[in-house]
C-alpha cells in the first residue's frame, strides 16, 4: 500500500487497548483510522464523525429531552399564571379586608395551607363525579390545572405529583 503517512509502532496497556477496540466498533473504524481520528482530535481538536445510526440515535434522545422541557415550561408558565390569579385574589381580599375592617373567617391566605389530597378527596372538592379527576388528568398537566381551578370552590388549579397526590397550584 503506498502512503505519505508515517507508521508509528507502539503498544497499549491492556484497560487502553479495550477502550480503543470500544471505540473502534461504535464508530465503526479500523484500529489504524481509530487512532488517526485520535491523534487529530488531540492535536487539532477534531471532533469524531458519528455514524448515522448513532447520530440518529443521539437526534432521538435530544428531541425528546426538549419536548419534556418544554412540556416542563409549559406546566411552570400555567402555575406562575395560577399564582399570579390566587396573588391578586388575596391582594383584593386583603384590601377589601382592610377597608371594611371586618373579621373574616374565609381569609384567603387559608387558600396557600391546602393539603395534598387524593384522587378521591380532590373528586370530592371539585364536586364530580368518580373518574372524571383521572380522565380530565389524562389530557395533560396544563388542561388539567385549568379544568380544576373552574371547578374548585375557592379557584385553585390543582396538579399532579410522582406520588399521586395532587397539590394546590
Amino acid at each position: 500500500m503506498v502512503t505519505k503517512n508515517i507508521r508509528a509502532v507502539t503498544y497499549v496497556p491492556p484497560d487502553y487497548h479495550k477502550k480503543l477496540r470500544q471505540y473502534m466498533k461504535r464508530h465503526n473504524l479500523t484500529e489504524s483510522a481509530a487512532l488517526v481520528q485520535m491523534i487529530k482530535q488531540f492535536f487539532d481538536g477534531e471532533q469524531p464523525q458519528l455514524n448515522s445510526e448513532l447520530r440518529t440515535e443521539v437526534e432521538q434522545i435530544v428531541q425528546d429531552q426538549v419536548k419534556l422541557l418544554k412540556e416542563d415550561i409549559d406546566l411552570l408558565k400555567s402555575q406562575i399564571a395560577l399564582m399570579q390569579q390566587l396573588l391578586d385574589k388575596t391582594s383584593s381580599a386583603e384590601t377589601t379586608r382592610r377597608s371594611s375592617n371586618s373579621a373574616n373567617s374565609n381569609h384567603p391566605r387559608s387558600l396557600l395551607r391546602l393539603t395534598p389530597k387524593t384522587e378521591e378527596e380532590l373528586t370530592r372538592r371539585l364536586g364530580v363525579n368518580t373518574g372524571s379527576v383521572s380522565k380530565e388528568f389524562a389530557k395533560g398537566a396544563e388542561h388539567f390545572s385549568h379544568w380544576s381551578q373552574q371547578k374548585d370552590p375557592s379557584g385553585i388549579g390543582w396538579h399532579r405529583r410522582g406520588d399521586g397526590l395532587y397539590y394546590p397550584v
